[in-house]
């Protein structure tokens, strides 16, 4: 379900979206031009907020929040973000039989193959500590078969 494409947009349905509780800590953007880690802006960075400052709820007119899993590789360095449903919750809660797509429409699935990922602490990532490195498994279908956080 999308957000309302006009009038009064509050930081609790936009909370609500992205599957987190409606009363959630939301601060728009940050202290800074950049969003921060845990922002509304930065939290819907996969779903197409525009991460260039300055910020408004605006923003948020029509969108529909997805899942972003960023800075995955196939063959290093070739980084690239891929997308999940946002029901799923953070990228850690990421499992067998999920589906990952390699657009925010979630129209087109992740071919088949072995994708990496370095731990972070953000929730775009599988793996929580930076000494990590996520290894998941996509089938032909697009869904995740095999996920898993190692130390290489």
């Amino acid at each position: 379900m999308a957000l309302p494409s006009s009038g009064e947009i509050k930081a609790s349905q936009i909370n609500t979206e992205a599957g987190r509780s409606s009363n959630a800590e939301a601060p728009l953007s940050g202290s800074s031009s950049t969003p921060q880690a845990g922002s509304l802006v930065k939290i819907y960075e996969g779903a197409g907020v525009d991460q260039s400052a300055p910020h408004s709820y605006s923003e948020f007119y029509g969108i529909t929040y997805v899942g972003v899993l960023t800075d995955v590789w196939q063959t290093y360095p070739n980084f690239s973000d891929y997308y999940y449903d946002s029901s799923i919750g953070n990228a850690i809660d990421l499992s067998n039989g999920d589906v990952i797509y390699t657009d925010t429409a979630l129209t087109t699935t992740l071919a088949a193959g072995t994708y990496y990922q370095v731990g972070s602490s953000e929730a775009t990532t599988r793996c929580i500590d930076s000494s990590y490195l996520m290894s998941m498994t996509v089938n032909s279908s697009g869904a995740i078969t095999n996920i898993l956080c190692g130390q290489p």
